[in-house]
């Protein structure tokens, strides 16, 4: 005898099929761990970088002393040539009013040098004689004749040649007093004008590093000033990869929390690698109408020397960790208990899955959704808490609210 099959049992049964399938692929998709799946993708590599202002200076200090005044805090925008930081020049005034009163003696020196020298020239021995009561001239026509006569006798042009060099040299040292004393003026003012700092464009303060108050020697930095109305991407490239970057050449990146990638634009590649990192660092001018701030991270995809594709492993978003500036995933050991692991991603498969280029292949196993507070040496159970299943008279009520 055949069993007979009605149409409602039929029906109840082939909804209750599609009620446990679709109950599967919920648990599927929920599932705390995932094994990794490969994808082909074209070979790029994301590399890490820093949002930084086109135009950046260190102000330091030029000379010791006390921090008199700060313009202002980080944030405040400066037009070019505001003075932003000055320190006490009390000790500098006192040294250049001491050397005005130098040079002030020495012109006064050089003008008495002159007027002897004129005296000399024009009254020989006028000195000598006013000091005397004038017997050095009188003993002088007593003398001279006997001396002129006698074969070791004296020159008279000799010793008036031998006066007037002595007064020559005395102009001539009141001369390089003065010169002296400008210069030292010279020395104390330019100490003046390196005791304030002013701003070489317009730009805003990005980071003060002294308050007023604050005594500082010369090559301490006091603030970090740029120019934020351009902002810029700088990343450290593999050498292996530069032959893959020309000045001009447009590329795909994306900031920090974004979900859209953004065009930048390759501005410099300098021309000297570092040669621990083996590394080049390349600037990258972000688009004006983006919303950037200094010291963002940001991430650009530079294309492998190979323009074939292969296969590369796929992850969930979710999976992904940061710390500091590098992601992660928590790999999940035989024993369930997790390990973080490093990685290097690569572009976005879609929406919701990464490629990564490298730390992990394929089969790997890793936690579906991981936080701030997961930690290695944690195991998958204590992460996730399992629900009981629903009982049959549970899943039957469900079904007939279905209906």
């Amino acid at each position: 005898m055949k069993p007979i099959v009605t149409p409602l049992f039929a029906a109840t049964a082939l909804i209750c099929g599609v009620f446990t399938s679709s109950i599967a692929l919920a648990a599927d998709a929920h599932d705390p761990i995932y094994t990794v799946k490969t994808s082909s993708q074209a070979n790029h590599i994301a590399l890490g970088g820093t949002v930084i202002p086109w135009k950046t200076v260190k102000l330091s200090a030029q000379m010791p002393g006390d921090v008199k005044s700060i313009a202002g805090s980080e944030g405040d925008f400066f037009t070019k040539g505001t003075v932003l930081v000055t320190l006490d020049t009390g000790a500098l005034m006192a040294k250049r009013h001491s050397a005005e009163a130098q040079l002030a003696s020495a012109r006064a020196g050089l003008s008495n040098a002159r007027v002897q020298y004129q005296r000399e020239l024009q009254n020989p021995n006028s000195q000598a004689n006013s000091m005397m009561g004038g017997l050095p001239a009188v003993m002088g026509m007593m003398t001279d004749p006997v001396r002129s006569a006698s074969s070791r006798g004296g020159n008279r042009g000799i010793d008036r040649s031998a006066n007037l060099h002595q007064y020559q040299v005395g102009i001539e040292t009141a001369q390089n007093q003065i010169r002296q004393a400008l210069a030292g003026i010279k020395e104390l003012d330019e100490n003046l004008i390196n005791a304030t700092s002013i701003a070489p464009f317009d730009g805003t303060i990005l980071n003060k590093m002294a308050e007023v108050g604050d005594i500082i020697q010369p090559g301490m930095p006091i603030i970090v000033f740029g120019d934020t109305s351009r902002m810029q991407v700088q990343i450290e490239v593999p050498n292996r990869l530069l032959n893959q970057l020309t000045v001009g050449q447009k590329l795909p990146a994306r900031l920090d929390g974004d979900k859209v990638d953004i065009q930048v634009q390759v501005a410099r590649i300098f021309p000297m690698a570092e040669q621990g990192a083996h590394t080049t660092t390349v600037k990258l001018d972000l688009p004006l109408n983006i919303a950037a701030r200094a010291g963002m991270y940001a991430s650009v995809k530079v294309g492998e020397q190979s323009t074939t594709s292969h296969a590369l492993p796929v992850i969930p978003a979710s999976s992904i960790v940061w710390r500091g500036s590098l992601p992660a995933v928590f790999l999940v050991k035989e024993d369930n208990h997790l390990k973080m692991q490093l990685i290097r991603m690569g572009s976005a498969s879609d929406s919701d899955h990464f490629t990564v280029i490298s730390g992990l292949k394929s089969g790997d196993r890793i936690l579906t959704t991981a936080n701030s507070s997961t930690r290695s040496g944690q195991t998958v159970a204590t992460l996730v808490q399992p629900k009981e299943p629903a009982s049959p008279e549970q899943s039957g009520e469900e079904l007939k609210s279905n209906d």
